[in-house]
């Protein structure tokens, strides 16, 4: 068995090693005035454990593209206009800030699979089996209207009264903003933080602290409500999609549901009522 499929790793200091960079993301999603030290350290760390091609580089370069978001997250975003005329604008504010954001992190991706010379098996970018294939599609064709449809009432307990306007035209950039943080958001917890720390941590260790930190993750100032079952509910859903990519080698389901579960965020930020 690859040292990636491993349920457990052979070594327990390098378990131990490697909870290291998980802890210092957990400590970056609890104190944001941390997250730009924290990306850092692990930068810094990376690159060390990289020149001396120890083991840990994995879990230390898999940590660095989830700092990064989480340190993007602490800029000032740019709003939609409060008239509501961004919302079907397919320049919208709110998306094209969600791309560039993929594009930054997922470009600094690339650069450290590059480095480590980590294939795409290694971040679970495979096509899966057909099966698996019809199941994307039909998670996709549902999460999305759902997600819209009850989104306000599920959003609620956490958010406080959320509404929108359904309306056509926001399809557009409402489905950039969603692919661009489905694909952003995957690659680097399910991909990234579960892939690459499995090969020093083994799988059951990585599958369960990618989706602590997502969990973790999913807090913050615009959480007025129950804080602690929305990052319970988010650390599930982590879970259950790092279990999925295991099980199928691939993110193609968790990418597809999470890209329709995001629809709705779009429509509560640009065209909320």
């Amino acid at each position: 068995m690859s040292a990636a499929r491993r349920l457990w790793p052979d070594d327990p200091v390098d378990l131990a090693r490697s909870l290291v960079p998980i802890g210092l993301l957990a400590l970056a999603t609890a104190l944001p005035g941390l997250r730009l030290p924290v990306l850092v350290a692990l930068g810094a760390g990376a690159a060390i454990a990289i020149a001396r091609d120890a083991p840990v580089r994995w879990s230390w370069a898999a940590a660095v593209p989830v700092a990064l978001s989480l340190t993007w997250g602490t800029l000032a975003a740019p709003l939609a206009a409060p008239d509501g005329s961004d919302c079907a604008n397919p320049g919208s504010p709110v998306s094209t800030w969600r791309a560039l954001e993929a594009l930054v992190v997922l470009a600094a991706l690339t650069a450290l699979a590059v480095v480590l010379r980590a294939s795409p098996g290694s971040l679970s970018l495979r096509w899966p089996a057909r099966r698996w294939v019809s199941w994307a599609v039909a998670g996709f064709l549902v999460s999305g209207p759902v997600a819209l449809l009850a989104g306000p009432y599920l959003a609620r307990p956490f958010f406080g009264d959320v509404g929108y306007e359904l309306v056509a035209g926001a399809i557009v950039p409402a489905l950039v903003f969603a692919v661009a943080n489905g694909i952003m958001e995957e690659l680097i917890y399910r991909g990234a933080l579960l892939g690459w720390s499995a090969r020093v941590m083994g799988l059951g260790p990585a599958v369960v602290g990618q989706a602590v930190v997502f969990g973790l993750a999913h807090s913050g100032s615009d959480v007025i409500g129950l804080q602690v079952p929305l990052m319970l509910a988010l650390g599930v859903g982590g879970l259950l999609a790092g279990v999925i990519a295991v099980r199928t080698r691939s993110l193609l389901i968790p990418i597809a549901v999470h890209i329709g579960l995001d629809i709705p965020i779009y429509f509560a930020f640009a065209c909320g009522t």
